[in-house]
């Protein structure tokens, strides 16, 4: 059974319940020369700030990561601005050098979104860009 999928508007709000037990990851340290493919991105904003995923997409896109979608998602209340990816796939590099990038926590996709389609997902909080 496929998990729904985020909501595709970024009015910011919305009943939020439930939450994350995955547990940040550290990136690690001086980066080498090796270069890690830009895979597109979802971003979706899980806070009381209206357009905040919208301008989230907007700074990674200036990074030069595309984007594919940008919406919200009110499924429950993700603690802090998260990269998610599907572990042991490409997803797993370009999602740690993006958290690296952007200073943003990194986890594998929690069982909300094992069932969401292949992709990079940043859900985006109040603390983003702090």
């Amino acid at each position: 059974m496929a998990a729904p999928a985020p909501a595709p508007s970024d009015g910011g709000s919305g009943a939020r319940t439930g939450g994350d037990t995955g547990t940040a990851r550290s990136g690690g340290g001086g980066g080498g020369g090796t270069s890690v493919a830009r895979l597109p991105l979802r971003v979706y904003n899980n806070s009381t700030i209206s357009g905040l995923a919208t301008r989230a997409a907007e700074d990674f896109r200036k990074a030069g990561w595309p984007i594919d979608e940008i919406g919200n998602y009110p499924q429950g209340i993700i603690p802090t601005t998260t990269v998610y990816y599907r572990p042991g796939t490409e997803e797993e590099a370009a999602a740690k050098a993006l958290a690296e990038q952007f200073r943003m926590r990194v986890n594998p996709r929690f069982e909300g979104l094992q069932h969401a389609s292949p992709g990079i997902i940043v859900i985006v909080t109040n603390d983003y860009g702090r």
